[in-house]
C-alpha cells in the first residue's frame, strides 16, 4: 500500500456494488421519485470519486489533477441536483 488512504480492492468494489443496489432499489419504488433521483445522482458521484481516487491513483499520482477532478465532479453534481429541481 502506497499510503494510509488506499483501501484493499474488495472493499472499493463492495461499496461500488452497494452503492449500485441501493440506488436500483431506490429507483423501483422503495423512495419517491425527487428522492431516488436526488440519491442515484449523490450515489453516481461518490462512485466517480471512489473511482478516480482508488482505481485511476488520482489520490497520489497527480496532485494538480486532483483538484481540479473533485471541482468539476462537484460542480457537475450541483449542476445536475439544480436541473432536475429546477425542472
Amino acid at each position: 500500500m502506497t499510503g494510509s488512504r488506499e483501501w484493499p480492492v474488495w472493499v472499493i468494489w463492495a461499496v461500488l456494488a452497494g452503492a449500485s443496489v441501493l440506488g436500483f432499489v431506490l429507483a423501483e419504488g422503495y423512495a419517491s421519485p425527487p428522492v431516488a433521483a436526488t440519491v442515484a445522482i449523490i450515489l453516481a458521484a461518490l462512485k466517480i470519486h471512489l473511482v478516480f481516487d482508488q482505481y485511476m491513483e488520482v489520490h497520489w499520482g497527480h496532485r494538480p489533477l486532483r483538484p481540479i477532478l473533485g471541482i468539476w465532479l462537484a460542480a457537475s453534481t450541483v449542476i445536475l441536483l439544480i436541473g432536475y429541481w429546477a425542472a
